[in-house]
């Protein structure tokens, strides 16, 4: 059966999808009969695809150097309607890049809006690296706190709630913005590369995750589309590097729709040469690029 396969690489990850659609099942194929093509279940898609792009573009542009900072307001200072609202974030803006080309760098900045229940405002935003302390200086509005990232690059949590705050932001009568997420102009945007793969064998459900990487476990989604009805299926593998770590494991998850497989392999480096033949055997039909084996089961 014919599928899309798509594989994007942003910074240290590399998220493979796999999906149907109607452009090459014409029959029907893996499909849910009853799709839900309501304005709700297509918000949710927007949300998802949204938080899958700005993990991507976290993921290539920012590292465990960088910052993620929560500006919050002292309740008298708080701006009053969405002018106010972007003078103080451009004010803000300003200053970090007055900061940056003073220490001969270059700002580079993902930020998203938070609205409280009881009119509390804050402003989350990611930069690259700088010190801490100059940064803490730019706001006087109220309070400003800094963490740093961390260092295994895979930032999906953070989109997630970035897109969480800002789809909060854009349903209150304000709506201090109408975009998900705001980002400077000189950022990585990474893009896909689609293939159609043919034949009559679909996807199969086993992971292989190659040496010197790991599996975001919860990143591995597999489910029927609200809109299309048709099965997708998504994960993202994590760079790791040389580890003396050493297992060779076969585990399982349940799905929605059943149950995924997922093998990995880590050999010691020493001794490499004594297990290269064993390893080139075992991986004869797997693709080295933690790709899914493709079988006949459906």
């Amino acid at each position: 059966m014919p599928y899309i396969k798509q594989t994007c690489i942003a910074g240290k990850t590399k998220e493979f999808m796999f999906y149907y659609t109607s452009k090459y099942n014409k029959k029907g194929g893996t499909r849910e009969k009853n799709t839900n093509k309501t304005p709700e279940a297509q918000k949710k898609i927007n949300s998802r695809n949204s938080a899958r792009k700005l993990t991507r573009i976290l993921n290539a542009n920012f590292d465990g150097s960088s910052w993620y900072i929560t500006l919050s307001y002292k309740k008298n200072l708080r701006p009053t309607d969405k002018k106010a609202f972007k003078c103080d974030v451009d004010k803000f803006l300003r200053n970090l890049r007055a900061l940056y080309k003073r220490e001969g760098k270059v700002l580079k900045y993902v930020w998203v809006p938070e609205m409280g229940e009881r009119g509390a405002v804050h402003i989350h935003i990611v930069i690259n690296n700088i010190e801490a302390l100059k940064v803490k200086n730019l706001w006087n509005k109220g309070w400003i706190t800094l963490k740093p990232l961390d260092n295994d690059g895979q930032y999906r949590r953070l989109a997630n709630y970035f897109i969480k705050y800002s789809d909060k932001a854009m349903k209150t009568e304000e709506s201090i913005s109408s975009r998900r997420y705001n980002a400077s102009k000189n950022l990585i945007i990474p893009e896909p590369e689609k293939k159609v793969v043919m034949g009559r064998n679909a996807y199969n459900h086993t992971i292989c995750v190659p040496e010197g990487w790991c599996i975001d476990k919860d990143s591995i989604v597999e489910a029927w589309h609200e809109v299309t009805g048709y099965m997708f299926f998504t994960y993202t593998l994590i760079y790791i590097g040389k580890t003396n770590i050493v297992f060779d494991r076969i585990f399982s998850m349940g799905m929605e729709t059943g149950e995924i497989e997922i093998k990995e392999r880590h050999i010691k480096q020493k001794g490499r040469n004594k297990h290269a033949k064993l390893q080139n055997k075992s991986n004869e039909n797997t693709d080295r690029k933690g790709d899914v084996v493709r079988s006949g089961r459906r």
